[in-house]
């Protein structure tokens, strides 16, 4: 519920635009992310007998995506391992890769094929399922927009300009920046976008001006994606978690992207499997995740990860790993101030851990 409210205060908070970032389609989409984390806690005090505290938490995650008029593709992970004196104590893990065929260019229809697995505590080994169907859904890179609107609110800021650039003039920038490849240098493309500013805002562009639009044009890290996905399909359990016999599956999922402006992006996937009689028994994975840049160097991460596995006349076996971070980027490494809670199965509530921790972008 934290993490919720923390979303639509960063939402409310967030500057208003006219124009929606996902209004702009990219003709191709290649973004890539990965994340690794950890935090640990050591603590003896001389007055008790043993170790008080000696426990930590990695994470790692993740996430790639292509798209293009007649086919994409996406791949993505997300791991939380506990550890108690170094081992590993509790887990809960999942992934998916699915590869769309489109046979139109530019329609929502495609034909997929893929795999999906999930490892919790509890269970006897993962669950790995191989499936086949049709889905509906499409998504885009909108990086180039978000720079745009970047741009404008930098602009604006430094007194370049008197007012926010049009959503024509915002539109026609995020096109130029889509078309980056087609540049022989960053130069040459800041030049197509310094007479669209300078238009639209009755101003000359000054020297300061200039180099900052060509800061944001090179700016990395900041990838932003809209879209979404519907999938519904059937194949077959290569590997069933609590080592029963493999069935044939039925499986559905649900991708969405989406971002409010250009510095937050939020992200969704979940899936739903299991036999014929798929009521009694079953597997439902879920991940939610929430990044909004508080500052340049400073970034608030919420994650959300759900794990429900019922076997065929068991109890469901159901964990739950919800963290919120703050990170501050030196150089490369990231400093977070982390609150983890994780539930697993059999636990009578929610499990608390605050912590400073490490990380680092891999990608």
């Amino acid at each position: 519920m934290g993490i919720v409210v923390v979303c639509l205060l960063m939402f409310f908070g967030a500057t208003v635009w006219a124009i929606s970032i996902c209004d702009y389609k990219s003709p191709e989409t290649a973004l890539t992310d990965a994340r690794l984390s950890f935090g640990y806690r050591y603590y003896n005090d001389a007055n008790t007998v043993g170790t008080d505290i000696n426990s930590g938490r990695l994470g790692a995650g993740y996430d790639q995506l292509y798209d293009s008029p007649n086919y994409g593709f996406t791949i993505m992970g997300s791991a939380e391992l506990a550890l108690d004196a170094f081992i590993p104590s509790d887990w809960l893990g999942q992934g998916a890769a699915t590869f769309r065929y489109y046979p139109f260019e530019k329609s929502l229809v495609f034909a997929f094929g893929g795999l999906q697995a999930s490892m919790a505590t509890g269970q006897l080994r993962p669950g790995v399922e191989v499936l086949f169907g049709a889905g509906l859904g499409r998504f885009s890179d909108v990086t180039p927009l978000a720079k745009a609107m970047n741009m404008s609110r930098q602009l604006l800021r430094m007194g370049a300009i008197a007012n926010p650039l049009s959503d024509g003039v915002l539109m026609a920038i995020a096109g130029i920046i889509g078309r980056e490849i087609e540049y022989d240098t960053i130069k040459a493309l800041v030049g197509d976008i310094e007479p669209l500013i300078e238009a639209d805002a009755a101003v000359e562009l000054d020297a300061r001006a200039t180099l900052t639009i060509e800061e944001i044009v090179q700016m990395m890290g900041d990838d932003r994606r809209c879209g979404w996905a519907l999938q519904l399909g059937i194949g077959y359990e290569l590997v069933d978690p609590f080592g029963n016999p493999q069935n044939v599956v039925v499986a559905g999922s649900a991708d969405a992207a989406f971002t409010f402006g250009p510095d937050d992006q939020m992200m969704f996937h979940a899936s739903y499997s299991g036999p014929f009689d798929i009521m009694n028994e079953n597997t439902l994975s879920a991940t939610l995740s929430y990044e909004y840049a508080l500052t340049e160097d400073s970034t608030l991460i919420a994650d959300y990860a759900l794990q429900r596995v019922k076997p065929l006349g068991l109890v469901a076996n159901t964990s739950h790993a919800a963290g919120l971070a703050i990170g501050f980027d030196l150089g490369g490494v990231d400093i977070l101030l982390q609150i983890s809670f994780t539930r697993k199965a059999a636990d009578p509530g929610w499990s608390l851990d605050i912590s400073v921790s490490a990380a680092m972008d891999l990608l």
